[in-house]
């Protein structure tokens, strides 16, 4: 969630956004919606002392599921990760 977060802070203008948590069954889903159109992009596995480009990445990979879109009114995006709460290891 903090990755999610601090990535509003250092490459959206507009840093007001909204977290969403939402637990359904055995996953929970975190959300952040952000008011840039700009997806974020994530490379191939990061040099490992590079400075930026490692949080999104580990995540994804951490995450039972990651995505990024658009909101449906085109007004900014979504970046959100799952995660299985019974340990389902990816």
């Amino acid at each position: 969630m903090s990755e999610l977060l601090s990535n509003v802070i250092r490459h959206v203008a507009e840093r007001r956004c909204y977290l969403r948590i939402v637990r359904i069954g055995g996953e929970v889903t975190v959300q952040v919606f952000d008011r840039s159109r700009k997806l974020p992009v994530i490379g191939e596995a990061p040099e490992w002392d590079a400075e930026t480009g490692r949080g999104l990445w580990m995540l994804r990979e951490m995450a039972t599921r990651f995505g990024c879109e658009h909101t449906c009114h085109c007004d900014g995006k979504i970046v959100w990760f799952s995660c299985d709460l019974h340990g389902d290891p990816r």
